[in-house]
């Protein structure tokens, strides 16, 4: 939650609200606003006189990834997401091989020990007393609960060769997730003899036969000071001895069974007989090792967990158990285990559901095959579904979410059939797609991860497909850098009027900050031409104001973008015709003059401007402007300035004087063929009168510096025929 609550108690602040009720609004899907005055009494906000305070209050979801510890997280399991999309598609090279997803699934395993190793070094750095270490905590112990679960259902689901024996892979599972045994064991032999010295030494012999690594408890065995005695010469022997079933031994399993009941009858008449009554702890792990079930509970007791000792059980007990066998195998477990907790735990009696935690269940259901719980489940952890979003479309993808009890074939009771697929969850693929929507639509609404949203929506559904246009238009952005990629994104997947609407909001954004060359690039980068003319409406309406011409150098290299908007094209030539005129070509100014008179796309609000700049170059003793181009002045001055003039004189009567907004709302822009358009919608309004200088004298002087110019080129023109 924004306000960093738990979503289970958020309270909301509000005085107000307790008075007049609350109310709720959605902003996103992923977050909400609550306010006052949802009570049906009083459906109208206060007075501004009741001196009473409005408060709106944002809740919407954390994002866990935030954190730059383990914010790689989110781009690298997009990266295997992606790639195997790719590959399931045929849109990669070498799609046409089969697909391993063991592999896949170990990529996003070491993507997980990653960030669970810097999340421990960071814990390592970080001050008791600082408030996120228990953040830090949670986090590890979250991440470590979905690595458990994760590797639990690789080598039992994903893997296709998990139909034979499983107990080998369910004890590299444990000695992967409770390391210490091993770990203590390397340190006592790499630090010398006299080890059975140590009040660890029996401990760690005894871990290590719990999780089956008997090889290693041999080596700590022989370095004991009596191993040359009778009894550990023994025990040496029974445990190099032990029978261990494997699938690509050649042995059958019932072959294997006999085998390992004579092993364990032996080692109980040894035992019995008191062969090893000078050494009670080496008796204690062999019997231990013989499948002692009294042994086995009395350490039982001792776990943090019902599945620490559990894969050491099976192991000594059945090692040839297969998957479809492993429910009933881990209930009865869990049975003893929680009848054990009851009578001997804390409070001598006390309801064992305290002690059977979320990830005890989660374990337990993924080893009854029960698929259908392990997704509900899975999409319970506090991680932004990011678990359960690339585990739910790898098993899609790898077929095992299609088999519903429909589908399924004849030969699907078959031992090994039942294995793979369980339950069945026939609605898969909606499951997949709802959790990719939810998921991509989370990340769209975060400013940082936008982009990968993209990618999971876009291999979502139909809905996704759409969502993705409607989301980008909502991505917070704040720098060019930040705006430029969304355009390029929104460009790339043919969003146009996504790509449009950001270059429009930068527009307004500079114009804001008075920096119009940029307003001007972003503007024209919207390919909008309505929004454009109304960039270059500014620029002239400036100039009309204030006599100077805005971003000069950047209009002089337009280029071919000035055909975007018929203003545009006016601004760039009147540039020109002020640059000839600068430069003293005046025959050239006085012809770009005239062909933006006769052009018709001349503002209505910028005749008074063409018609003083005209002045000048009518009074040349010498005439540059002929007579033909006189006459078009002539006319535009009668029919164009004239009735501006007689408009304004009418305002004035009317007592309702006329400003620069006025004037220009009435240039109507039909060349660019959009009518209506809301040209008050972009910032600068100058203050000054656009058409202070349209008077009776301006008039005068252009009818007579037109009379002139016109005698003296009509008496040249006709010398120059004569």
């Amino acid at each position: 939650m924004s306000s960093k609550e738990h979503g289970s108690d958020i309270k909301v602040p509000n005085t107000l609200g307790q008075q007049q009720g609350l109310n709720i609004a959605w902003i996103t899907d992923q977050q909400f606003a609550a306010y006052a005055f949802g009570n049906a009494k009083r459906n109208s906000p206060p007075t501004q006189g009741d001196g009473l305070s409005v408060d709106i209050n944002l809740v919407g979801a954390d994002l866990i990834f935030d954190d730059a510890t383990i914010r790689p997280m989110i781009t690298e399991a997009c990266r295997v997401f992606y790639g195997l999309q790719r590959l399931r598609y045929g849109l990669a090279e070498g799609s046409n091989k089969p697909i391993d997803y063991v592999k896949i699934s170990q990529k996003y395993r070491s993507i997980l020990r990653k960030s669970l190793e810097k999340m421990n070094l960071r814990v390592q750095e970080l001050p008791e007393n600082d408030p996120a270490l228990e953040a830090y905590r949670n986090l590890i112990s979250l991440f470590y609960s979905i690595e458990c679960t994760w590797h639990l259902l690789e080598f039992l689901v994903i893997d296709s060769n998990s139909s034979g024996a499983i107990v080998s892979s369910l004890l590299e599972w444990i000695r992967f997730h409770f390391p210490e045994p091993e770990r203590a064991a390397t340190e006592m032999l790499q630090s010398g003899r006299e080890l059975d010295k140590q009040d660890s030494y029996w401990p760690v012999v005894k871990g290590l036969v719990l999780q089956g690594q008997t090889t290693i408890a041999r080596a700590l065995l022989r370095v004991h000071t009596s191993s040359e005695t009778h009894c550990f010469q023994v025990a040496e022997q029974l445990l190099q001895s032990i029978p261990i079933y494997s699938v690509y031994s050649g042995l059958s399993v019932h072959r294997y069974k006999t085998q390992w009941q004579c092993w364990c009858d032996n080692v109980r008449t040894l035992v019995a007989a008191g062969s090893f009554g000078a050494e009670p702890k080496l008796e204690e792990l062999l019997r231990l090792v013989s499948g002692d079930r009294k042994a086995w509970m009395e350490q039982l007791r001792l776990s943090n967990c019902w599945y620490e000792y559990f894969p050491g059980y099976l192991l000594y007990t059945d090692s040839s158990c297969k998957y479809y066998q492993l429910g009933q195998y881990a209930n009865d477990w869990i049975a003893q285990y929680l009848a054990d907790w009851r009578a001997d735990g804390p409070g001598g009696g006390a309801s064992s559901e305290r002690q059977f935690k979320f990830l005890d269940k989660l374990v337990l259901s993924v080893m009854e095959n029960n698929l259908v719980n392990v997704l509900q489940q899975i999409q319970l952890f506090p991680d932004n579904r990011w678990f359960a979003v690339h585990m739910v479309d790898m098993l899609y993808h790898a077929g095992l979410l299609e088999m519903g009890a429909a589908d399924e074939p004849d030969d699907s009771t078959s031992p090994s059939k039942l294995s793979r697929t369980g339950a069945g969850v026939s609605d898969g693929k909606l499951v997949r797609e709802s959790l990719l929507f939810d998921y991509g639509c989370l990340l769209m609404s975060h400013s940082s991860f936008w982009q990968i949203g993209m990618d999971y929506l876009e291999f979502s559904s139909t809905e996704g497909l759409g969502a993705r246009e409607s989301l980008l238009a909502r991505v917070p952005f704040q720098t060019d850098r930040q705006a430029d990629r969304i355009i390029a994104v929104a460009r790339q997947n043919n969003y146009p009027e996504v790509a449009s609407e950001v270059c429009k909001v930068m527009t307004k954004r500079n114009l804001a900050q008075k920096n119009y060359g940029s307003a001007l690039d972003w503007a024209i980068s919207s390919r909008d031409s309505a929004y454009v003319r109304d960039v270059a409406n500014i620029f002239l309406e400036h100039y009309c104001n204030h006599g100077v011409l805005l971003c000069e150098k950047q209009i002089a290299h337009l280029g071919s973008k000035v055909f975007i908007s018929p203003r545009l094209v006016f601004l760039r030539t009147y540039y020109d015709f002020r640059k000839s005129y600068r430069e003293q070509a005046y025959a050239k100014a006085a012809e770009l003059l005239v062909r933006l008179m006769d052009s018709k796309i001349v503002p209505s609000y910028f005749w008074p401007c063409l018609m003083t700049d005209a002045i000048p170059l009518l009074e040349f003793k010498e005439p540059i402007i002929p007579s033909k181009e006189t006459y078009t002045i002539l006319e535009h001055l009668q029919l164009d300035l004239v009735p501006m003039l007689r408009h304004r004189q009418q305002k004035k009567l009317n007592g309702s004087g006329g400003g620069a907004g006025q004037d220009s709302k009435m240039d109507t822009e039909q060349t660019d063929g959009k009518e209506g358009h809301d040209q008050t919608a972009l910032i600068p309004k100058f203050a000054s009168n656009l058409l202070n200088n349209c008077t009776e004298d301006l008039i005068k002087m252009l009818r007579l510096a037109c009379a002139r110019n016109l005698a003296r080129a009509i008496i040249i023109e006709n010398t120059a025929s004569g």
